[in-house]
């Protein structure tokens, strides 16, 4: 269910000529027919949030296709013409260096790069609002990047939930409980689901659901009984928050809305929204 302000709403794609209109569609259908309700405090917010998860989506593919190669943290490596190793494995920005064109780098000299799954999906966050944002106010907000693991930059706000449907552009979870110890980098794998059935994950690529668990499985312990598996864990981006810096040009596409009731009475407890 979609509300904006106080009115449900039954939002789509008017030009079915759109670029990914496909996607696009598919993820309005999935916000309205969800028994879960997503917020937004106006149309443009709605547009923001949809732009963004194609574009996430999009960036996974341009990353699995980057030559960016699967490294634990004592392996990482980095451009260093724009960013610094730590010593615990992240990459700092180096002085000097725009945020914006270190964060394309990743993705046009991939071979270059070499991290883990956590960090690989921060990158994807990164990329993916740079098409939404102007290059100043991206370099603005982001002027000092750490990229390690989940630690990032305190004015991107991302949601952790423990319930609810998955969309496409969601941050989700496998978890592997009986991983082999000397394959610890193997417990769990962070992915971003795609839609039609499909997660893209650093180091294990485009998979589906079946094909992420038996890979997880194949690093387990000896006589292991118990199956990785996908937790209930949801991070997604706060559209509320990051849509206020969106850049008005970037989000063009035409959603029209047919009102369904625009009384609605709301009430949320943490991130738990009921319509009354």
């Amino acid at each position: 269910m979609i509300v904006i302000g106080r009115s449900i709403v039954h939002p789509y794609i008017a030009d079915d000529t759109e670029p990914f209109f496909k996607t696009k569609q598919e993820v309005l259908t999935l916000l309205t027919s969800n028994q879960e309700v997503y917020m937004y405090q106006s149309l443009q917010e709605l547009s923001f949030d949809l732009n963004f998860r194609v574009n996430l989506i999009l960036s996974c593919i341009e990353l699995f296709n980057s030559g960016i190669q699967f490294r634990i943290f004592e392996e990482s490596y980095c451009n260093e013409a724009f960013w610094q190793r730590t010593r615990l494995g992240g990459f700092q920005l180096r002085s000097g260096a725009l945020p914006s064109l270190a964060i394309r780098d990743i993705f046009t000299n991939g071979k270059k790069y070499g991290t883990e799954c956590a960090t690989a999906m921060i990158i994807l966050i990164y990329k993916a609002l740079l098409s939404v944002y102007n290059e100043e106010t991206f370099n603005t907000l982001f002027a000092n990047l750490l990229l390690y693991t989940w630690d990032y930059d305190r004015d991107l706000r991302l949601i952790t939930k423990t319930s609810g449907n998955v969309l496409p552009g969601d941050l989700v979870y496998f978890k592997n409980p009986q991983v082999n110890p000397a394959e610890m980098h193997w417990q769990g794998e962070n992915t971003i689901y795609l839609g039609d059935t499909l997660y893209y994950g650093h180091g294990v690529g485009i998979r589906t659901k079946k094909q992420v668990i038996d890979h997880l499985n194949a690093h387990r312990i000896p006589n292991a009984f118990l199956s990785a598996y996908l937790t209930d864990l949801v991070t997604r981006l706060d559209h509320r928050v990051m849509s206020q810096y969106a850049s008005p040009e970037k989000l063009q596409t035409n959603i029209a809305l047919t009102p369904i009731r625009d009384d609605a009475v709301i009430a949320t407890i943490g991130h738990t929204t009921a319509v009354y």
